[in-house]
């Protein structure tokens, strides 16, 4: 007897959207109307996949795209059932996710949280906004192609095929593997070049910081002298060579007439501005004494 395993069910709505406002975004140039279903049931079993995973508060789908492709028949089928088609002229890149965008913003401002955003497309353009949208409490959900961008999938609470969502069915399981557009490059270094680069800082720590030298060795010629750092250091007699450096650079000569000292006035033995406080020398002692108010003084001999 074999025991089957179930892949998990997705998560229906929290208790907070059940009853909130649902607005689909629809890429028809992303997800087109398939030729085998009835335009009549398209409204009516997103209405019904959404009811099944417990979101039954309004519903309100806006379709963008150049309607010019679209048959006449289907456009008028598409609006009788509730579904406004906008039309986005070709020839401009990426002009219907433009006016996505701008529009599902517009909506969030109108529509304060919490509301629900379910999105059918599968290009990566929108992926910012809605990461966006649910840091700002609101629900996104998700329709997309067979193939689809992961931070778009990533962004998304319960993601739908466009296939299923169409006919009125489930979202994928919880889990599943989901063929994905890489929106990142793999490096991948079997298929990268090498080059022969300089490693950097210290080349003897072996495999420490990948300094590892990958170009083609060059031997090194024995013919060639080894010059090291060291080398430039003088070798020989230190007085030769204070001599050889005194010779190469001389130090510049004096001046044989450079004054000493400044010429001073000779009846003051003191520069001018020295800290003498005002004390001025004595004279040199006079020949005679006849001064009449003062005795001679003494101490000079």
């Amino acid at each position: 007897m074999t025991a089957s395993v179930s892949a998990p069910m997705a998560s229906a709505a929290d208790q907070q959207y059940v009853t909130a406002k649902t607005s689909v975004w629809w890429d028809i140039e992303n997800c087109q109307v398939p030729d085998n279903r009835d335009p009549h049931t398209i409204a009516q079993n997103i209405s019904s996949a959404l009811v099944k995973m417990n979101y039954c508060g309004p519903v309100s789908i806006s379709a963008y795209g150049d309607t010019n492709r679209i048959p006449a028949s289907v456009q008028h089928v598409l609006s009788s059932t509730g579904i406004a088609l906008n039309h986005v002229p070709a020839g401009i890149k990426d002009a219907s996710d433009k006016k996505i965008l701008v529009d599902m913003l517009f909506w969030a401002v109108d529509n304060p949280a919490p509301s629900n955003y379910l999105l059918i497309s599968g290009d990566r353009d929108f992926s910012n906004a809605l990461h966006q949208l649910r840091m700002r409490r609101y629900n996104i959900l998700l329709a997309q192609p067979h193939e689809a961008s992961a931070p778009l999938v990533a962004a998304a609470k319960s993601v739908w095929l466009w296939t299923s969502l169409v006919a009125g069915g489930p979202p994928l399981p919880s889990g599943e593997s989901l063929r994905r557009t890489d929106d990142f490059a793999t490096f991948n270094p079997e298929n990268e070049p090498v080059q022969a680069s300089r490693p950097m800082g210290n080349t003897n720590t072996g495999r420490v910081g990948d300094t590892k030298f990958k170009g083609k060795h060059v031997n090194k010629p024995t013919n060639q002298p080894s010059i090291s750092r060291a080398a430039s250091t003088p070798v020989g007699n230190g007085n030769n060579s204070r001599r050889s450096f005194r010779n190469q650079h001389p130090l510049p000569s004096r001046p044989y007439h450079f004054p000493m000292q400044p010429n001073f006035p000779q009846d003051n033995f003191l520069p001018h501005n020295s800290h003498n406080h005002g004390f001025r020398p004595m004279p040199p002692k006079p020949t005679g004494w006849d001064h009449p108010m003062y005795p001679e003084p003494t101490g000079w001999d």
